[in-house]
């Protein structure tokens, strides 16, 4: 019984082996599951972000390419609100574990 080693026929698509989560996260955000699942966590905790006060005055309805979609009940809370603008986005990036979203739009 002989002992060689056998070659793969496995062909990449690159030169680098990438990690899996690089891969991953490339599939996730190409198909905007990502933004979903960053939504569900910000929307289930969004008490955390604008404070137990504002949370049934203002209501998160979707991100779209990194961006916060707020509705507000009024314009002075919309006015308010945008200044508060970047501890917004710190709160939500801070319950999504990485600097994700990038701006809020108010409508």
């Amino acid at each position: 019984m002989s002992l060689t080693k056998r070659s793969s026929n496995k062909s990449f698509t690159g030169n680098k082996v990438q990690d899996i989560s690089v891969l991953l996260e490339r599939v996730l955000n190409a198909n905007h599951i990502s933004e979903d699942l960053h939504f569900k966590v910000i929307s289930e905790r969004f008490s955390e972000v604008v404070g137990p006060l504002l949370v049934g005055h203002v209501k998160p309805l979707r991100i779209e390419k990194n961006t916060l979609v707020l509705q507000a009940a009024n314009s002075a809370l919309q006015f308010e609100l945008n200044l508060q603008k970047k501890a917004i986005i710190g709160k939500c990036n801070t319950l999504l574990g990485k600097p994700f979203i990038q701006g809020i739009r108010f409508i």
